[in-house]
């Protein structure tokens, strides 16, 4: 069953791994809704979340269909550099816990799935960068 998550233009269907692990561990599968592709999309076609970070320790990303773009701010030595990656069918990310990023669009068939930890976290918006 789909149903409405964090982010309004994406569904959410729960695999069962939050019950079976206690909260320890998440996994669902997300995907673009039908009600905003095409021109329910937003003004510049994108489905963005802007600057920010979660408050968690695990989170992975598999690409099961169409194709994801983020930015990632990598701290590095005192020096931040910003990275753009796209990732496609196949493709894993394991973002690192608390890493600034941004979802900045995907295809409208997108469908990833998502496995944190824990099954709860916070999610908080970037104030500068």
């Amino acid at each position: 069953m789909w149903a409405r998550g964090l982010r309004d233009f994406f569904e959410y269907r729960e695999l069962g791994i939050q019950a079976a692990t206690g909260g320890q561990f998440k996994a669902h599968v997300l995907r673009v809704r039908t009600e905003e592709t095409g021109e329910r999309a937003d003004a510049s076609g994108l489905h963005t979340t802007g600057l920010h970070t979660h408050a968690l320790g695990f989170q992975m990303i598999y690409i099961l269909k169409g194709w994801i773009k983020f930015i990632y701010h990598v701290e590095n030595d005192g020096n931040t550099r910003v990275e753009e990656h796209l990732f496609g069918p196949g493709d894993c990310c394991l973002q690192p816990p608390a890493i600034l990023h941004n979802e900045l669009e995907c295809s409208e068939d997108l469908e990833l799935l998502e496995v944190t930890s824990p099954a709860h976290y916070e999610t908080q918006a970037a104030t500068q960068k």
